[in-house]
């Protein structure tokens, strides 16, 4: 039989698959020996390093170790050595003793006592060694305890004046609160001789309950002054110092009776007095002690009076103002009569100081107050009026809102009114739209006789009117505009009953009396051609056009007044522009 050749071939998978197991765990292994190796080898490393260490420091603190102990042994030894020989001592006494006994109670005894004075004279050394030790120790409590003590004593000035403490205070500004206290009390002795303080501070250790407040010192200080001294109340206005009464109650009640007709008109305000007001009950120099009604007095009688001022030639309500210390604003209210500086002539006598009390009551209190909401007013451009003319198509409205404001009253007058918060809003304004003429008529402007009896104010140069009559509290007459220096006539014949200037408002200006209650006024002149008192016909010439008081340019402010009202002009001057 023959055998056939059995040729080489590939592994197979499993083969090759043990294969690889057995190298990998081959490769394990080496590497865990490996692994294991060099922990070992490091950890011995290590222990070498701490032995290493441990024997250094063996070195280097055994001596100390050593030598501390030592010191402690024999530091034990000296405290110990004393007590020790004292036993043993005691014991060899009574050793002795009984020894002796058979000689005598009497014997026996003074042999003791001379063994134990030898034994006290030849171990003398050890209590002086124990005195060492114990010294330090004792001083360093001494010390302990003192520095304990100290830091937790109080510490004071002591306030000495004319050979007398009296009194201990933390600081020197109590005492020179104190002194100013007590000059001002000392102020009204009648004496022109001064009581001064001449103090000296040492510091002390107190009690808290030793130290004195300002009064306190006070007290005091008048107490040991030998001047005669008496209990009362002293009134002090911003500091100052008025007098003292043995009265206070009296006192008291009459200064809050100065505010109980404030509250009354002001029921729910916070009332108080502008200066700072106060009463001071100590001990008071006799001759500083007034009678009670001549300190009663001082709230009835007023600290400045009323000041007028005449007015000069030239003066102005600002130059009034500021020479007199006070606001234009202030000024106004003061004088009524000014009409905001339209009627301002010289030769009037003008208030610009109320009188003042000496104690004023301030009340401060929040109200509410309802207020109107201007309108706007819109003005259009209106080619089918002529120039100059106007037209309201629709009249405005004004709103309302509340505003609440605090309101500082002093002496019964407003002082301050400030806003707080913001308004609420009850309704809304509504506007006053206007339409405004610009249509210029090649044939000019209708200007015939009135009805009334008035004629046209402005010679030739008359050119358009501005603004007409929008209402007393809006705008009460009419304003033509011309050239500057334009005659102005009279409109009807009159008295003139003002010719004249003032700083503001309408300027130089005329005003004619016609009689019936009927007057006119002419503002914003350039000058006057007539004069107070001065009767004048109708189409006189009475003034010229210009732009002087409240003007931004040249017209002439043209009024009719029936009775004391304001009321439109055009029907009575047969203007209907």
């Amino acid at each position: 039989m023959t055998g056939s050749a059995v040729r080489p071939g590939k592994p197979g998978i499993g083969l090759r698959l043990r294969l690889v197991r057995g190298r990998l765990g081959q490769l394990f292994y080496r590497v865990g020996e490996a692994a294991e190796y060099d922990i070992l080898r490091a950890a011995r490393a290590t222990g070498e390093l701490f032995r290493f260490i441990g024997r250094i420091t063996y070195r280097i603190f055994a001596p100390i170790f050593a030598a501390t102990a030592a010191g402690l042994r024999e530091l034990a030894e000296d405290l110990a050595a004393p007590f020790r020989r004292v036993r043993v001592g005691f014991g060899h006494i009574r050793m002795l003793v009984a020894d002796e006994r058979a000689n005598g109670v009497g014997h026996a005894a003074a042999m003791a006592l001379r063994y134990l004075a030898s034994g006290v004279h030849r171990y003398a050394y050890l209590g002086k060694n124990l005195l060492y030790y114990l010294l330090p120790l004792a001083a360093g409590g001494v010390f302990v305890f003192t520095v304990h003590t100290m830091l937790s004593a109080d510490y004071a000035l002591a306030v000495e004046c004319g050979g007398t403490v009296v009194g201990y205070v933390e600081q020197e500004s109590v005492y020179e609160d104190a002194a100013k206290m007590v000059e001002s009390q000392i102020i009204y002795t009648g004496n022109e001789e001064q009581w001064s303080l001449d103090p000296k501070f040492t510091l002390s250790m107190v009690n808290q309950s030793e130290l004195s407040d300002t009064q306190q010192l006070v007290d005091t200080i008048l107490e040991n002054s030998g001047e005669e001294i008496i209990e009362a109340a002293g009134l002090y206005v911003d500091d100052v110092f008025y007098g003292a009464t043995t009265e206070t109650q009296a006192l008291t009640e009459a200064i809050e009776t100065i505010k109980t007709p404030y509250a009354q008109q002001y029921p729910n305000a916070e009332i108080q007095f502008v200066q700072d007001v106060q009463l001071r009950e100590g001990l008071y120099l006799d001759e500083s002690v007034e009678a009670y009604s001549d300190i009663e007095k001082l709230f009835t009688e007023p600290v400045e009076g009323q000041r007028s001022y005449v007015v000069q030639d030239g003066d102005t309500p600002w130059t009034i103002a500021l020479a007199n210390n006070i606001t234009v604003d202030e000024l106004y209210a003061m004088n009524p009569e000014l009409d905001n500086g339209n009627y301002m002539m010289p030769g009037m006598t003008l208030v610009v100081g109320e009188s003042v009390s000496f104690l004023q009551v301030k009340a401060v209190q929040t109200e509410v107050v309802e207020q109107s909401i201007p309108y706007q007013t819109i003005t259009t451009e209106d080619d089918t009026l002529r120039k100059g003319q106007t037209k309201v198509t629709q009249e405005g409205v004004e709103g309302l809102q509340q505003v609440t404001y605090q309101v500082t009253y002093v002496d019964g007058q407003e002082e301050s009114r400030v806003q707080v918060g913001e308004p609420v809003v009850l309704s809304e304004p509504v506007d006053k739209l206007v339409s405004e003429g610009t249509y210029v008529s090649t044939e000019g402007l209708n200007r015939v006789p009135s009805s009334g009896g008035m004629i046209f104010p402005i010679g030739p140069g008359f050119t358009y009117q501005s603004r007409g009559f929008w209402g007393v509290y809006s705008h009460n007459g009419l304003d033509l505009c011309a050239a500057y220096g334009t005659p102005i006539y009279a409109a009807a014949s009159g008295v003139v009953n003002y010719a004249g200037q003032t700083a503001g408002g309408y300027g130089i200006h005329v005003r004619i009396d016609h009689g019936g209650g009927v007057q006119t006024l002419y503002g914003h002149c350039s000058g006057l051609a007539v004069s107070n008192g001065q009767y004048v016909t109708q189409g006189q010439v009475i003034a010229y056009v210009g732009s002087t008081g409240n003007s931004t340019g040249n017209h002439c402010h043209f009024e009719v007044i029936v009775n004391g009202t304001r009321v439109n002009p055009a029907p009575y001057i047969g203007y209907y522009g």
